[in-house]
């Protein structure tokens, strides 16, 4: 019985973990891509920066930076106001998918 409990402790668990999971790629397509697309290209809302080929740690490094208002060109004031709707979490998550674009 004790084994039994202990397993579906642990199944509850990765369950819960999975259920609050962060879809960086769902995050992109409902928030970012109106205006970045599909990464190799820009919009003009984008401000013509393409993503693709940048790592995450530079894409997130990127975002914190609109954030703190230290990075950004003529965008910068639309993205810090986009962006400031996500948790660290999110962020991550995004810059995790914008790296494999």
């Amino acid at each position: 019985m004790k084994k039994i409990l202990a397993i579906l402790t642990i199944v509850f668990c990765f369950g819960v973990t999975a259920a609050f999971a962060v879809d960086g790629a769902e995050l992109y397509k409902t928030r970012c891509a109106k205006c970045h697309r599909d990464g190799t290209e820009s919009s003009k809302a984008g401000g013509g920066v393409v993503l693709k080929g940048q790592s995450a740690e530079e894409i997130e490094m990127k975002l914190n930076g609109y954030l703190e208002g230290s990075y950004g060109g003529a965008k910068k004031k639309t993205m810090a106001r986009v962006l400031k709707k996500f948790s660290p979490e999110e962020l991550k998550a995004m810059a995790a998918h914008i790296c494999t674009l």
